[in-house]
């Protein structure tokens, strides 16, 4: 699996899991974010093929999505983080709708620090998972597939997890995107910066 990385020789590193279109301009600019914030930064591509898919091609990029990746994906995710371990004091992993899920699956294993997660509707087929690192959980209130109110109790047990939902649709923190809410992506914005923070005072570097 190819991973895009961009460097400014920092300790902390973050991994970022991206969408079923691949690694677009919303991934890149999650990965300019977090170069911002002292982090090298690699975005993981899922597909064997070095391929983005437009928005408009929702239906193949998630059946492409189906066949060639899968959730199970996180397996061969948290070896590439154990090889990032030789070099970073602490990784963080984002991901954003699969990749969210896929990220959530990483955090039992003690292969990050910190995980943050952009509408993984797909994490309620896994609230089994129980985390061990600290985890940023952000929804929309509206999810065409299910009902995010169903899944918030047993989430809001896991004593590791900090959960938000804000006003608008799956995707609403990408501003590329058809469902965009420029005031609930900021806010959005503002809970990782804090979150990042939490991570960061938890344990000096």
């Amino acid at each position: 699996m190819q991973k895009t990385k961009q460097k400014i020789g920092s300790a902390k590193a973050v991994v970022i899991i991206p969408e079923i279109y691949g690694i677009n301009q919303y991934i890149k600019d999650w990965a300019e974010f977090f170069i911002g914030h002292g982090y090298d930064s690699f975005c993981m591509n899922l597909s064997r093929r070095d391929h983005v898919y437009r928005y408009s091609e929702s239906n193949e990029a998630y059946r492409d999505f189906k066949v060639e990746v899968g959730f199970d994906r996180y397996v061969e995710i948290a070896l590439s983080i154990e090889e990032l371990k030789n070099s970073y004091k602490k990784i963080i992993v984002f991901g954003s709708s699969v990749g969210a899920t896929i990220a959530w699956r990483l955090t039992e294993n003690r292969c990050c620090d910190g995980m943050i997660g952009f509408y993984g509707s797909r994490i309620r087929d896994y609230l089994e998972v129980n985390p061990v690192c600290p985890c940023l959980l952000v929804f929309p209130e509206q999810e065409e597939s299910f009902d995010i109110q169903s899944i918030i109790p047993k989430l809001d047990q896991k004593e590791k997890v900090e959960l938000f939902v804000f006003p608008g649709k799956h995707g609403f923190a990408d501003p590329y995107g058809y469902d965009f809410n420029e005031q609930s992506g900021k806010k959005a914005l503002d809970m990782v910066k804090y979150f990042l923070k939490e991570i960061e005072q938890s344990e000096k570097i």
